[in-house]
């Protein structure tokens, strides 16, 4: 058996052997063409076909067939040169196109790889460089959002002039916003820098998590006089549930960032066949065309529309969600009609899902 695997290796090898043996004096004829430039290059060219043509005359008569004459021979030299000639001379003519073609796809090749990787590593740079600002960033945030709460809410005595409290107050919303974007962009940067890790995965209570996040965003609900429904399975995650309460907080800070008074907003989730789990935030709110879904998607991508403008936001509510989702092997997706609404469906692999046993959907209505 080791005999005939040596000898199959040894027959695979052959052709490439050959190969290697007929290029090399190939590329030895080929370079001494070259050197005689386009003209005696051609000649010899010609000449040698003349020979073969010749020589091919010759076999056939050593066969009985027709005998070699001068003027047989001269007749196919002139034949030969006529035809031979403007084919050497075009296909001279291709091989200078296709070398320089050749050359310039390299050079192109060579620029878009180093354009690529200078993208790559200015790319690594900036995400690696918002990373690690984290510390430096939040602290004084902290500082100024705490000490403007204290002025504030007077914890340390009266405030002589009640505009300084509402001085205190613009500046503890200022910071708290300022706060929650920075939060949004470091996050981003660290999952596009690889730093975002799932170390603190555990398993929770999708319900008991979802309470927090309609707590959340109750008042912004009520103060839009928009309706929030939620209707989940009764299932466990395994996952951060730090990052599964953001994904929802966006979704639906969304879904009423973008539907009008009186309108609804929905969260619902189901156990899909394949084990996995679904959770979709619809709302019937001024919707997307499929252009604005995908610069929906991008970061500090935008939808300017009348909606949009009456809210401030960075547009990184979608993309943040996207990454984290995907960050534990899920997907999102949105499916959007302008003027009838928007459904955003978030989808978690069945193996981080621990069904329990049936029980009514949770409901809770705002």
């Amino acid at each position: 058996m080791r005999m005939d695997d040596g000898k199959s290796k040894r027959a695979g090898f052959t052709p490439n052997l050959a190969q290697i043996a007929l290029a090399d004096p190939l590329r030895q004829v080929d370079t001494l063409l070259g050197r005689m430039g386009p003209a005696g290059a051609t000649f010899v060219l010609a000449f040698v076909a003349v020979i073969a043509a010749l020589g091919i005359l010759l076999v056939i008569a050593a066969l009985g067939g027709p005998a070699l004459t001068w003027t047989v021979a001269r007749v196919t030299t002139v034949v030969t040169v006529t035809v031979a000639v403007p084919i050497i001379r075009y296909s001279q003519h291709l091989i200078r196109k296709l070398r320089a073609s050749r050359h310039d796809l390299k050079e192109v090749t060579s620029r878009l790889a180093i354009a690529l990787q200078n993208a790559e590593q200015a790319g690594r740079a900036k995400s690696t460089f918002l990373a690690n600002m984290s510390h430096e960033l939040r602290t004084p945030l902290n500082a100024i959002i705490g000490f403007s709460e204290m002025i504030r809410d007077q914890h340390l005595g009266p405030v002589g002039n009640s505009r300084y409290r509402s001085y205190a107050g613009d500046i503890h919303v200022s910071g708290t916003h300022l706060l929650s974007i920075i939060n949004d962009v470091l996050d981003l940067s660290k999952i596009e820098a690889g730093k975002m890790s799932l170390d603190d995965a555990e398993e929770f209570d999708l319900r008991t998590a979802t309470d927090i996040v309609s707590q959340i965003v109750r008042p912004t609900a009520e103060h839009a006089e928009i309706s929030v429904s939620v209707k989940l399975p009764n299932v466990r995650l395994v996952a951060v549930k730090r990052m599964v309460q953001q994904v929802l907080i966006n979704l639906l800070t969304n879904a009423l960032k973008f539907t009008a008074k009186a309108g609804s907003v929905s969260l619902t989730g189901a156990l899909q066949s394949d084990g996995s789990c679904t959770l979709t935030v619809s709302d019937n709110g001024v919707g997307m065309t499929q252009d604005e879904i995908i610069r929906a998607l991008e970061p500090f991508g935008q939808i300017d529309n009348s909606m949009s403008r009456k809210h401030t936001g960075t547009g990184l509510g979608l993309p943040l969600s996207k990454a984290m989702v995907e960050l534990h092997g899920g997907s999102l997706h949105i499916q959007s009609v302008p003027q009838q609404g928007t459904q955003v469906s978030v989808t978690f692999p069945c193996w981080r899902i621990v069904a329990q046993q049936e029980a009514p959907l949770l409901s809770a209505t705002n």
